[in-house]
């Protein structure tokens, strides 16, 4: 599922940086959003990142 480098460390999935981020969610919510991205093979940072580049938000226009 999720590669690792010689260090042990989470190898990067491309060049873009990612940085630390905080969300607060509901336990519920955490729940729910760990369960969509594993049945993806995904992690819910990857899992939220598909969301964002599907397009799939609202837009401002």
């Amino acid at each position: 599922m999720l590669k690792r480098d010689i260090q042990g460390k989470f190898a990067l999935k491309n060049d873009d940086y990612r940085q630390v981020r905080s969300l607060r969610l509901t336990d519920d919510t955490w729940k729910a959003l760990g369960i969509a991205a594993e049945c993806l093979g995904l992690t819910r940072a990857d899992y939220l990142e598909e969301i964002v580049k599907s397009n799939n938000l609202p837009s401002n226009t």
